[in-house]
C-alpha cells in the first residue's frame, strides 16, 4: 500500500512520462525483486521499442532503445492483451503460460474473481525467452484513453514486462499490485498526450 501510495504520488507530481515511467519500472522491479522490469511500447506499425527500464546487477543485459519487429508480439496475442486486458506469466522451465484476464472475453464483463489459467507455451516463445536468458517473465498490457474522447475505447499502448533469470512465480497479491500501477500508468499516459496536444495548439496558435 505503501508503495502504491508513492507510486500514485509520483504520477500525480508529474506531467513528464519519460520520468514516471522510469520511475516506475524502478518501483515495480524492486517490489517484486525481479532481474529486468521494461516498458514496451508498440509503435504505429505494430513493432515495439523499450523505452525504459531497470535492471538488478547487470543480470541480464540491457534491451533500452532497442526495437523489435511487429511478429515478435502475434496480433492475436495483442488482441488478446487488448480485449481480455489478459496478463501472461510465463514458466520457460515447465513450459507453461498463466493467463490471467481482467475480463471475460465472451461478454467483456469483468471477472469477480481471478482466474489464472494454465496451458502449454508457444515453443518458439519459450525459446526466445531461454535465447535472453529468461526463465520466467510477466506482462501486462498497458492502456491508452483519449480524454478528449466520451466512453472512447481503449487502445493497446504497449507493456510493463518483468523477466527473471530464474523460476518465479507471481502471487495473486503482485499481480493485484501491478495491475494497480498499470492502471496509474495509463492515466499518467492520457495526461501526457493531452498536455503535448495542448501545447502542441498553443504552438500553432502562437506561430
Amino acid at each position: 500500500e505503501a508503495l502504491l501510495h508513492r507510486m500514485t504520488n509520483r504520477i500525480r507530481q508529474s506531467l513528464e512520462l519519460q520520468e514516471i515511467l522510469t520511475a516506475t519500472v524502478a518501483e515495480v522491479r524492486s517490489f517484486l525483486g525481479t532481474d529486468r522490469v521494461m516498458v514496451y511500447r508498440f509503435n504505429a506499425d505494430s513493432s515495439g521499442e523499450v523505452i525504459a527500464e531497470s535492471i538488478h546487477e547487470n543480470c541480464l543485459p540491457s534491451l533500452i532503445g532497442l526495437n523489435f519487429p511487429a511478429d515478435d508480439i502475434p496480433l492475436q496475442a495483442r488482441e488478446m492483451f487488448l480485449s481480455a486486458r489478459q496478463r501472461s506469466i510465463v514458466n520457460v522451465a515447465t513450459g507453461q503460460i498463466g493467463l490471467s484476464p481482467l475480463d471475460c472475453p465472451a461478454t467483456g464483463i469483468p471477472l469477480v474473481k481471478e482466474d489464472i489459467r494454465y496451458r502449454a507455451v508457444d515453443r518458439c516463445h519459450a525459446q526466445y525467452l531461454t535465447a535472453m536468458g529468461v526463465k520466467s517473465s510477466l506482462a501486462v498490457p498497458i492502456l491508452h484513453y483519449d480524454m478528449g474522447v466520451q466512453e472512447s475505447k481503449p487502445q493497446l499502448w504497449g507493456l510493463l514486462v518483468s523477466h527473471h533469470a530464474e523460476h518465479r512465480g507471481i502471487l495473486e497479491r503482485e499481480l493485484d499490485f501491478i495491475q494497480q500501477v498499470v492502471d496509474q500508468v495509463s492515466i499518467a499516459i492520457a495526461q501526457s498526450t493531452h498536455l503535448s496536444q495542448a501545447r502542441e495548439k498553443a504552438q500553432r496558435e502562437a506561430t
